[in-house]
């Protein structure tokens, strides 16, 4: 399979999310999201980490706060923000 156009660079970041009530319907509404690429449930100190890879570090900061962050039962976020990543 070969690549179409050239390599690009996207944002990338990991939201570690603390929810009211960690349920399937909150899953449902982040995979909904374009940019969420990975969702891991977990134990500890967050119940859901997520990984989103955006076109710019505006949009990046877009997403979080009024897609990630207007989901009622989230709480809490942090954010990791990773060196960009490279797309073919």
């Amino acid at each position: 399979m070969q690549a179409s156009g050239s390599p690009k660079y996207a944002e990338s970041a990991y939201v570690m999310i603390t929810c009211e009530d960690c349920t399937t319907s909150i899953i449902n509404e982040l995979e909904s999201i374009p940019e969420v690429k990975e969702i891991y449930p977990t134990c500890g100190n967050y119940d859901v980490i997520v990984k989103i890879e955006t076109e710019s570090v505006d949009i990046m900061k877009q997403v979080i706060m009024e897609k990630i962050r207007k989901i009622e039962q989230i709480r809490s976020t942090t954010i990791l923000i990773s060196s960009p990543v490279l797309i073919y």
